[in-house]
């Protein structure tokens, strides 16, 4: 069982109140810092069901059977993958049961680990880069396209994009109170969506199909073709896995939400035991009512196969781009509204350019620089690359990275259930066989990329190992902008950085280096 210390910020000098004479932190209201406790148990069951549910459960199944070669085998790792990841969400739980403010993992890491500052520095960069949501908005454009019967291009598909973006961004900026609900509606739209097609797949099931049985149950065959390529069954698996990320999107905006510990300990396993179950059903109803061939064939998403097998070319069938575009709109909504929140904490700590302006959530009650940032990169993310290959990878960063920062956050945990020097309690512990299966999982997915795939290329013309490489990249910034800010040009320049800090009401610091020379 787990105890809270406060663990000493890596800096020269500290002090436990501001410098009147500090003019970076002089004078700030908490009000203008801190956002107000509105989530309730619905509210936060949602954050986490729109962040997960995006629209590659309507789609990902396909390339899932292709690689694992059999209904059987891609049930199985369809199974593993959210018992893993919910062995991930009790980890979020007992974390944010023993630290119940915003910030997420970005907290959990400076908790675990020193340098402190240098966790810090490292997420400053996953945050604000590899947290956009370009892949779901131009899922979402694709979607809305298809819908409306209009050809898709290229800026057809970017133009949509930025708008379903500035969209979810714009009405969590202006009308907080509207988002929160219509981001409410949206998930409980989600699972709607999810509940229709598995009772499609019940009537499949039941023989109401306007083509032949796909007999993908069938005993003698639904093993038959299963891939003994160990590439394919990862990578299979890894698709699957990365269908549930997003079960940290609570631990976010903690600070947010009402009795956090009673509610991430509700919200968290409901959220996920839901999603779970529905996942499951859900490739059950797609292999009952789609075929094999078609599953390798179809260019629509699996579900769109679905309805048309059972309900022919209806208005149901129609509708389904529709409700995908939803889908990836309410992913829209679930990141615009926390992301920005951990830039505005980033801010507060005082590692931002401009941290003054990023961490006030004037005049709207929301942090609505930090929104705009939010925004901005998420625009470059989807003009910046050409279409094809390299517009795929580019929206494709944020898995790896997640991956490897959660590792971190479970190799934390146990750090510091084996520290003597701990003094912290925790309202659930995780199992110790719990946590040795997500690690054991999360290290698969970090070693996984790297292995060479049949004949050396990948399903892309780029190189197979270019995503995770250029990922760690990019963290690594958060490296050297440590290193050189906060070791390198005090030591060149003859100057030391003192921390000064004051705490907040919701148990975070508003933090400031100032540069003291002796």
């Amino acid at each position: 069982m787990l105890t809270m210390s406060k663990q000493p910020e890596p800096s020269t000098a500290e002090s436990n109140s501001i410098d009147s004479s500090n003019d970076d932190v002089k004078g700030f209201n908490e009000s203008h810092i801190l956002q107000d406790r509105k989530i309730g148990v619905f509210g936060a069951i949602s954050l986490i069901v729109n962040k997960i549910v995006g629209a590659g459960i309507f789609s990902t199944p396909a390339s899932i059977f292709k690689l694992s070669g059999s209904p059987g085998m891609a049930l199985i790792l369809w199974v593993i993958a959210g018992a893993i990841s919910t062995c991930g969400a009790m980890v979020m739980l007992e974390f944010g049961t023993i630290i119940p403010r915003s910030g997420g993992m970005k907290i959990y890491l400076e908790r675990s680990f020193s340098p402190k500052l240098l966790m810090t520095c490292v997420y400053l960069f996953y945050c604000v880069f590899l947290q956009v949501s370009a892949s779901n908005a131009i899922t979402c454009a694709s979607y809305l396209l298809k819908a409306a019967s209009v050809e898709s291009t290229t800026w057809k598909l970017r133009g949509l994009a930025i708008a379903a973006t500035a969209f979810a961004v714009g009405i969590h900026t202006f009308v907080p109170r509207v988002g929160r609900h219509l981001q409410d509606m949206m998930s409980a739209v989600k699972l709607f969506i999810l509940f229709f097609i598995v009772c499609t797949g019940f009537a499949a099931l039941g023989g109401h199909l306007k083509v032949p049985r796909t007999h993908n149950f069938d005993v003698s065959t639904s093993f038959q073709g299963t891939s003994n390529n160990g590439y394919n069954i990862g990578t299979a698996l890894l698709d699957a896995i990365f269908s549930f990320q997003g079960y940290d999107n609570l631990n976010m905006v903690l600070s947010e939400v009402k009795n956090p510990k009673k509610t991430l300990k509700i919200a968290l396993p409901t959220a996920m035991g839901s999603i779970t179950v529905l996942y499951v059903l859900a490739n059950i109803a797609y292999f009952a009512g789609v075929s094999r061939d078609e599953f390798l064939e179809s260019d629509l998403t699996i579900a769109a196969s679905l309805f048309n097998n059972v309900f022919g070319a209806s208005a149901a069938s129609k509708a389904l781009p529709a409700l995908v575009a939803i889908s990836a709109i309410g992913h829209l909504l679930g990141i615009a509204f926390t992301v920005p929140r951990v830039i505005q904490e980033l801010a507060k700590d005082g590692i931002m350019p401009f941290p003054n302006i990023l961490m006030q959530n004037r005049p709207f009650k929301t942090p609505i620089w930090a929104l705009a940032i939010h925004l901005g990169v998420t625009i470059l993310f989807i003009c910046a690359p050409p279409a094809g290959d390299a517009f795929d990878f580019i929206i494709s960063l944020s898995s790896y990275p997640t991956v490897l920062l959660l590792t971190g956050v479970t190799a934390g945990l146990i750090k510091l259930r084996l520290s003597k020097d701990e003094d912290s309690k925790s309202a659930f512990t995780v199992p110790w066989a719990v946590l040795g299966f997500y690690l054991a999982g999360n290290i698969f997915l970090l070693i996984m990329p790297f292995v060479p795939p049949p004949n050396g290329k990948g399903s892309t013309s780029l190189p197979y190992w270019l995503t995770p490489v250029v990922a760690l990249a990019i963290l690594s910034l958060g490296v050297i902008y440590y290193v050189g800010r906060f070791v390198l040009l005090p030591w060149i320049f003859g100057y030391r950085l003192e921390l000064q800090a004051v705490d907040l009401s919701d148990g975070s610091q508003v933090s400031r280096y100032k540069m003291i020379r002796d």
